[in-house]
């Protein structure tokens, strides 16, 4: 389950400081929005793509994010999927050994909506030696007036499938940083229960 795993003493040496190293796929239909996603995330909002530049394979990006109360920073290797059709045998071959996955959808667009339970079957066939943990995102959630797709049909589906729900927007940087958080939360814990099973065997 665990991407990479490396210790360090921390600067006032009174304990170690912990960086946990997490593959994390972000998947979804093309236009979505997941590449401003990524990247507002990634330059803490300061950068968003004014124009659409379709993703062909996936994109790749690094940032590190603390959890909060201890001393572990999770390293987060993030592949930005392509959500082209064309592209899909060339993006699956990015999903190896991943750890976590990130569905996202358009509120303005049922249909990308309806299609997360086939991306999820397409990860969980590239994956399936694990049943991968992550989060579902609704992104342009500033578009009310043009939504389709309600939360509580969001969270449904993410309830269902043991993922949590997110409401985002990419475009006015809302909750972005929110579900990449519950994803640091999530693979800190799971390193922790593992380090627990480990030491009672």
């Amino acid at each position: 389950f665990f991407f990479g795993v490396g210790v360090a003493m921390s600067g006032d040496q009174t304990g170690q400081a912990l960086l946990l190293r997490s593959k994390v796929i972000v998947v979804g239909d093309a236009g979505v929005g997941k590449s401003a996603i990524v990247q507002m995330f990634h330059s803490k909002g300061t950068h968003y793509p004014k124009q659409y530049v379709m993703t062909t394979g996936c994109n790749f990006v690094m940032k590190e994010l603390k959890v909060p109360n201890s001393n572990t920073t999770v390293e987060l290797h993030i592949y930005d999927s392509s959500g082209q059709d064309v592209f899909r045998d060339l993006t699956c071959e990015y999903w190896k050994n991943a750890n976590m996955v990130m569905l996202v959808y358009d509120v303005t667009n049922e249909q990308s909506f309806q299609n997360l339970g086939t991306w999820l079957d397409l990860v969980r066939k590239r994956c399936p030696e694990k049943v991968l943990p992550g989060v579902v995102v609704a992104n342009k959630i500033d578009l009310e007036e043009r939504s389709r797709v309600g939360a509580a049909d969001g969270d449904e589906f993410a309830r269902a499938n043991t993922l949590e729900f997110f409401q985002v927007s990419a475009q006015r940087n809302t909750n972005v940083e929110a579900p990449f958080q519950q994803l640091v939360d999530m693979f800190a814990k799971a390193y922790e229960e593992k380090l627990d099973t480990m030491s009672t065997m």
